[in-house]
């Protein structure tokens, strides 16, 4: 189940061969078919004609809703079609991580790359400057398909803050290293489930807001909004961690 709260379910409509179309148009005509299916809050997700067998169609509708469905199926189905229905999900989103581990793993020589095995990996980019002196922490670290970015802020790497040192020009130099380091794990933004973003004033978060949509599609992350008395560097006003899951933003 989805998280709000729907369901895919696919119907397999078996045509009766011992009809033929017209007979079938007239029954379904008499019945309201067209009308009466899918019942409820159902909404059709895709519906085809597989020669030789018959109709399938997907909804996708609200859990308690399924009763609905099966119910209208036998007023106004049988009789007409032989049916079996599935719970049903969307592979896609699996089958790109599973290709894509198997990718890395031929690239290594069989070898999981780490981080798919149960091990971290760390990740860089070459647009996120390092810290100050190797051995201080990760900008990013991977396990799984799990990933974790240290703060993200508009520092130059020198203890200077690039652009025009506002807070909607420093949250989107933020969310830009966020988006390089997401990248090179091998996600998308919008595969960010959650963001902790720190304020020096918290008036700022109007124009945190604002920087944020132009970064984020569909159902924005889970976000926390802090403030605190001061930034790693003076002229820092903002500063955004980041959690996520590769793969868990649909791929169009």
């Amino acid at each position: 189940m989805s998280g709000d709260g729907t369901v895919l379910l696919t119907v397999l409509l078996r045509h009766d061969q011992s009809q033929n179309l017209d007979q079938i148009q007239s029954t379904l005509g008499e019945r309201a078919w067209w009308e009466r299916f899918p019942p409820g809050d159902a909404e059709i997700v895709s519906w085809v004609v597989a020669m030789g067998i018959g109709q399938i169609v997907t909804l996708r509708l609200p859990a308690d809703q399924i009763n609905l469905v099966n119910v209208e199926l036998e007023r106004s189905a049988w009789g007409v079609f032989r049916t079996e229905f599935y719970p049903t999900y969307d592979f896609v989103p699996v089958r790109e991580r599973l290709a894509r581990e198997w990718r890395e793993s031929q690239a290594g020589g069989g070898e999981p790359e780490p981080g798919h095995d149960g091990t971290a990996r760390a990740v860089d980019s070459e647009e996120v400057a390092g810290p100050p002196r190797p051995g201080m922490f990760s900008n990013a670290k991977v396990v799984g398909d799990r990933f974790s970015l240290s703060g993200m802020h508009a520092g130059d790497g020198r203890g200077g803050v690039l652009g025009d040192g506002s807070a909607y020009d420093q949250t989107r130099r933020a969310l830009t290293k966020v988006k390089a380091l997401v990248e090179a794990a091998g996600g998308v933004m919008d595969d960010v489930q959650n963001l902790r973003v720190y304020l020096t004033d918290i008036q700022d978060k109007g124009e945190v807001g604002r920087a944020r949509t132009e970064f984020f599609t569909g159902d924005f992350p889970c976000s926390t909004l802090v403030e605190v008395s001061a930034l790693v560097e003076p002229g820092l006003t903002v500063e955004i961690e980041a959690e996520g899951v590769i793969g868990s933003a649909p791929r169009t």
